[in-house]
This record gives C-alpha cells, structure tokens and sequence, in this order.
C-alpha cells in the first residue's frame, strides 16, 4: 500500500511497496517463525502445519497429525522442535527435521494456543483450552 495513502509522507520507514512473493499451500490460520527468521510453520484450517523456508522459497515440511484447524504453533529455542494445537483437543511435540510426531497430548476440550518454555531443558508445555478457565500444563521430556 502506498504510504501516500495512508497519510504518511516519509517513505523511509521500511516499508515495501510490492509483494514479492506468496506462499500457497493450503489456508494458513496461524504462523511463527523459528528463532532465525529462516523457516515459518503455518497451521492451517484442514490440520496440517506447513513448513515454508525462505532460504528456498519452498516447502520444506508438511507435518500431518490433526483432523481440526491448527489455532497456533510454536518452536522451541533450538528449532528442532515445534509444537502444534488444534481445535481437535489435542497437542502435538514435532520433531521438525524428520517430520515425526514425538508426542501427542490430549486434554479435555479444544486447544486455543500452546507453547514451549523457551529455556528449561524439561519442556514444559503451556496450553490454553478455548472453553475453560484454568491453564494446563505437561512436561514433555525432550
């Protein structure tokens, strides 16, 4: 958008003044880079977490495990791992290099966001359900 429309007269700000790319691959609902800024996961409204690196402009991993829409995902500090929750009651520890579900965790409604701690070495995961009012917490053993 032109920053001209917006009200705005310096065009130094960083702002780009055309998309250069899209990613397509399914509709994204959610999304969070790794700790580089190299690979970003997006959950997507039919279960699937797509890996997109931009180092390639491709589609590095398509991680499938859910049957409901991913509501947010999140990497742990190393990037190795990535952590999805979805509106199918469930959470699930990947491993990102291999694509392999490392653990699943159900709880007891739909899943509104889940992450890791960003530095114990026994990750605790953190989820919050959609309709409940206490937090959950388990700890997954890496």
């Amino acid at each position: 958008m032109s920053l001209a429309l917006l009200g705005h007269e310096q065009s130094s700000q960083g702002f780009p003044e055309a998309i250069e790319d899209f990613l397509e691959d399914g509709i994204g609902v959610t999304a969070a880079f790794n700790r580089r800024g190299s690979l970003l996961a997006v959950g997507c409204n039919d279960g699937r977490v797509i890996i997109w690196d931009f180092d390639t402009r491709g589609v590095a991993r398509v991680l499938s495990g859910h049957v409901e829409t991913i509501s947010s995902v999140s990497w742990s500090r190393n990037g190795r791992r990535l952590i999805s929750a979805s509106g199918d009651w469930h959470v699930i520890v990947w491993d990102v290099l291999g694509a392999d579900r490392i653990a699943s965790y159900k709880f007891d409604g739909p899943m509104l966001s889940a992450s890791m701690h960003p530095r114990l070495v026994k990750t605790p995961i953190t989820a919050f359900p959609l309709y409940c009012e206490q937090i959950r917490y388990v700890v997954h053993m890496n």
